[in-house]
């Protein structure tokens, strides 16, 4: 880590403060821009404001790292995935003829359509790493909210990492709505309970973005053995 001279109070109240020269930063308290490199010692944040760089003014993290409340939103999340998997997004009635549209027939529709990439890009980005992502939350944050450390802490973070960009809901959820507007024109298109969960479930990992992962590592570092 370089050395980096401690500047005087921030211009703005919701800036950080660069790490001074000299003396040791526990790992969790220290931040690094991932714009410049700048380094910082991670402050308290009031309310849900965000934490910018003192250099660059880009944005560190954010004050929102209530572990229960993320493991609520984890879980209904985790609900929300089985509500949307297991139920009908449309149903398309069209004279005396029903289809129930789910999540999995569209995966195979576009397997048997000769378009088996798609197919598993759907799974991929819609199924898996949602699943994955979701299960990996739970392994994390029920131990650290009961004071223990998870197993295999450090690979389940980095993996969590990595699996963040690959699912693709809420590009879904839209696609979704558009297709109802264009299929109305054609047929009855009646949204399902399978719509409903997709919903939350975009919203609900749209909020679990917004709390700072920081907490995480903190929380991990106080109950370490």
């Amino acid at each position: 880590m370089r050395s980096i001279v401690a500047k005087g109070a921030p211009a703005r109240p919701w800036l950080g403060a660069t790490i001074a020269s000299g003396g040791k930063v526990p790992a969790a308290e220290i931040v690094i821009c991932s714009y410049c490199d700048t380094v910082h010692r991670r402050a308290e944040v009031p309310g849900r404001r965000t934490m910018r760089c003192v250099t660059c003014d880009s944005p560190l993290y954010r004050g929102n790292g209530d572990l229960s409340a993320m493991l609520a939103v984890t879980v209904t999340a985790v609900i929300a995935f089985i509500v949307a998997n297991a139920l009908p997004l449309l149903t398309l009635t069209s004279g005396s003829s029903q289809t129930r549209a789910t999540l999995w027939r569209a995966i195979m529709a576009s397997y048997d359509t000769d378009l088996p990439f798609v197919a598993i890009a759907l799974t991929l980005t819609l199924i898996v790493a949602p699943a994955v992502e979701l299960c990996l939350l739970l392994w994390v944050l029920v131990p650290l909210c009961l004071r223990t450390r998870p197993f295999a802490f450090l690979g389940t973070m980095g993996l969590l990492r990595t699996l963040r960009p690959w699912r693709m809901m809420e590009v879904f959820f839209l696609g979704v709505i558009v297709a109802v507007v264009k299929l109305s024109a054609l047929a009855t298109a009646l949204p399902g309970w399978g719509m409903f969960g997709v919903a939350v479930m975009t919203f609900a990992l749209a909020a679990l973005s917004s709390f700072d992962q920081g907490a995480l590592w903190r929380r991990a570092e106080q109950v370490a053995p």
